[in-house]
Order: C-alpha cells, then sequence, then structure tokens
C-alpha cells in the first residue's frame, strides 16, 4: 500500500512489481551488465540496479524505454540529486509565510 508522498502525489497507473518486473530486470542485466554511468567514464562496473532515467516523480514511466542498468553508487548519487530536486520544488511551492505587523493596532 502506498504511503506519504505516494498518496496524494503518485502516479495514476499501477508500478510494475513481482514476477514481470523481475523478468524485465533480468532481461536489462542480460542486454546491458555493466553501469552505464560507469561506462561513461570509462570504468567498468557490473550493474546492479534497474533505474528510471526519468524518475516517476518527475513524469516518467515506468516502462523499459525509461530504464537503465546502473550500479549502487550511481544510484545513491542519482538519488541524491534527486531528492535535492523534489525539496526544491516543493520549496518553490510553498506558499509565504505572512509576516505580523510590527505596530499593533487597538481597536476603538
Amino acid at each position: 500500500m502506498p504511503n506519504g508522498w505516494w498518496l496524494t502525489h503518485g502516479p495514476s497507473w499501477p508500478r510494475l512489481r513481482g514476477r514481470r518486473l523481475q523478468r524485465m530486470r533480468a532481461a536489462l542485466f542480460l542486454q546491458c551488465p555493466l553501469c552505464v554511468l560507469c561506462l561513461l567514464k570509462g570504468i567498468t562496473v557490473p550493474a546492479t540496479i534497474r533505474d528510471h532515467i526519468i524518475p516517476l516523480a518527475e513524469g516518467g514511466v515506468d516502462d523499459n524505454s525509461n530504464c537503465q542498468a546502473i550500479c549502487q553508487q550511481c544510484s545513491d548519487a542519482k538519488t541524491r540529486a534527486e531528492s535535492t530536486r523534489g525539496q526544491q520544488r516543493a520549496a518553490a511551492k510553498k506558499p509565504a509565510i505572512p509576516t505580523r505587523p510590527t505596530t499593533r493596532v487597538i481597536p476603538r
């Protein structure tokens, strides 16, 4: 059962889960066994994470066209960056806190 953010902002479609997700992960790692982000840096590291290129929270879709194989270290770094962006979006949407007047008006 979803909680927190997903209850109010989550996608309207169900997330992939269970056997179907495991088959998709296995196929991705067969096709691309190495971390694509590390390969761009000239490093060879086994991929262990099925990552959404465009995060679901930012409008990405939960299918193969939006997935890449990455390692845990790259996933952690990407997650931190996504979290920072999410916090910035939330702060930008937050209404300004009204300030109290500095002088007190006494009713007559």
